[in-house]
């Protein structure tokens, strides 16, 4: 079962994780683009934008400690998330 968090928007909600550009482009509507994983039954979904995407395939698309301090993943609500993913004209499962 994914931990619940409290968003102020949304109130309880299943926890998710963006990098930092993602979660950034959420109030302004930026797009920076949208690259996620499958959900895994019991974690949490993750996302993560065109940069840090850029970052993985010219480093091997290893998830090193370098790229996770570049993306510096946020957490938000599984709502906050979907919202995110919405304000893409293009989303990539990876």
């Amino acid at each position: 079962m994914i931990e619940k968090i409290s968003c102020d928007i949304h109130g309880s909600k299943e926890m998710s994780f963006t990098c930092i550009h993602i979660a950034t482009a959420i109030d302004s509507k930026n797009q920076v683009g949208f690259f996620y994983s499958e959900a895994e039954e019991d974690l949490p979904q993750i996302a993560w934008c065109s940069s840090c995407e850029q970052y993985l395939l010219d480093n091997g698309e290893e998830w090193t400690e370098t790229f996770q301090s570049l993306a510096d993943f946020k957490m938000l609500c599984s709502d906050c998330f979907d919202e995110a993913k919405n304000n893409e004209v293009e989303v990539h499962l990876r």
